[in-house]
């Protein structure tokens, strides 16, 4: 069973769409009416023009037939036959556009001429128009050889342009406003019917559809109203809770950044305490490794140089975040020649990448940048290891190029390369990509990001390309000095 409230909405949608029909029909037909209008005005407009141009050339035919009548030099008959030539197109054109055989060139049609006056009827207009032309050709043609016109023929012509011809084209033109005149009239009286029917139209929809709409409406506002009142109270009940809730997640939330700002605290600070067993461990170990060893301790050995160097660098990584995330590191941007700090990064690193096979190669550059030397320097150490870290064969190039006012320090390697969802996640903390051979004591996810957040300390760009199966090129942007 369908609800009372439904039904009543559709037919109240059914109401308002046959309104709008009706209305939308009024408005047509008014438009028609008004384009209707416009046409029959331009085209008497047209037709008063180009009628009044042709009894003008009318009234020229005869002025230049007599003057060729009365000349008597040969050029003047030339130049007079060339200007009457001239205007007798001029008529014709005119004369086929009124009697509705003109070609596309020639202008728009003006429609068929009132009552037939060219074609048909006691005296046809056309056949008077067209032994008229026919008579100037002649006269033209014995003019253009230089000749006299017959006097006879041009007496007849002059007369016919002044006289009759001219009469019956005034004749035309009279007719064709009274038939511009009607039409106005019925179009008029068409367009006050549809106006009259529109006023109707719209005063049966107030009384029949849109009050009942009205009356509805009012009803459905009256239970809005009602329901609004209700959520009101509601909401007040719900923003209470949620003001308490908020309030207790703020306070937790303030609590866990405090937490997280002494832990962080801490680590800046207590990074000496927390090396200097690390140190102690590398002097014992250099102790150990000057006397003389079995085959087995040395082993033994080499593992424990191996762990300690781990354990450095991991500690180094967390320390370094929490120096960042302390805000205990503040940088002092100086002029920094990059070829000395390429040479010593290669030195580095030279041994760590021939150990599993690898070219190291840095390429000299006179380049200058401004930033901070240390900073800096962490970054491009981090982006070598990680590379290394990550290449199995191959190798890793360390170069750079200009663009513009910045130097773009890059990274290249031949690794696997980094998938495209990845490419913004390895920059996060604690993130590395899957990988089966991977050794976990080769650190925790930190390097990246220490070079994401050191180079934002120092507002320098830091870039990612990489193609998988073919490599990664990481790049970070310094500002040129001169």
């Amino acid at each position: 069973m369908i609800p009372i409230g439904t039904t009543t909405a559709r037919w109240m949608t059914v109401r308002y769409a046959l309104a709008l029909t009706l209305i939308a029909l009024g408005t047509l037909a008014g438009f028609v009416m008004t384009e209707r209008v416009i046409g029959q005005h331009e085209r008497m407009l047209e037709v008063v023009n180009v009628s009044g141009r042709q009894r003008m050339l009318s009234q020229r035919t005869a002025l230049l037939m007599e003057q060729l009548r009365s000349a008597t030099d040969p050029a003047v008959r030339v130049d007079l036959a060339r200007r009457l030539d001239d205007a007798t197109n001029m008529f014709e054109a005119a004369h086929r556009r009124l009697s509705g055989r003109a070609g596309p060139e020639e202008g728009p049609p003006l429609g068929p001429p009132p009552q037939d006056l060219f074609h048909s009827g006691p005296d046809p207009l056309d056949p008077v128009v067209t032994e008229h032309i026919a008579a100037l050709r002649r006269v033209i043609a014995a003019a253009a050889a230089g000749q006299p016109p017959d006097p006879a023929e041009a007496g007849r012509i002059t007369a016919q342009a002044l006289g009759p011809l001219l009469d019956r084209l005034e004749e035309m033109v009279a007719l064709y406003q009274e038939e511009g005149e009607a039409g106005f009239l019925t179009l008029h009286r068409l367009g006050l019917a549809v106006l009259l029917a529109t006023l109707l139209i719209l005063a049966v929809e107030a009384l029949a559809i849109f009050r009942p709409m009205t009356r509805q409406v009012r009803r459905q506002f009256t239970e809005i109203l009602r329901m609004a009142e209700t959520i009101e109270r509601a909401n007040a009940t719900l923003e209470q809770q949620v003001r308490e809730r908020t309030a207790e997640l703020h306070a937790a939330k303030t609590a866990a950044e405090q937490a997280h700002r002494a832990k962080s605290r801490f680590l800046a600070h207590a990074s000496h305490d927390l090396q200097q067993p690390l140190q102690a461990i590398g002097m014992f170990t250099g102790m150990l490794e000057r006397q003389p060893q079995s085959t087995k301790a040395a082993a033994l050995l080499t593992d424990l140089k191996a762990a300690q160097r781990s354990m450095r660098d991991l500690l180094n990584a967390i320390l370094d975040i929490s120096k960042l995330e302390s805000g205990v590191v503040t940088p002092k941007p100086a002029d920094l020649p990059l070829s000395p700090l390429f040479g010593q990064l290669e030195a580095e690193f030279a041994g760590q990448a021939e150990a599993k096979g690898l070219r190291l190669r840095a390429i000299p550059t006179n380049a200058v940048v401004r930033s901070d030397p240390a900073l800096l320097e962490r970054i491009v150490r981090n982006l070598i290891a990680n590379a290394i870290r990550y290449t199995e064969t191959g190798g890793v190039l360390v170069g750079c190029r200009t663009r513009g006012d910045t130097l773009w320090i890059e990274v290249y390697d031949t690794g696997r390369g980094i998938a495209e969802p990845d490419r913004q996640r390895i920059f996060k903390e604690f993130v590395q990509l899957d990988r089966p051979d991977r050794d976990r004591s080769e650190g925790i996810g930190l390097g990246l990001a220490i070079v994401e957040r050191l180079a934002r300390l120092l507002g320098h760009p830091v870039t990612v390309r990489s193609a998988e199966g073919r490599g990664t090129v990481f790049a970070v942007g310094v500002p040129l000095v001169g």
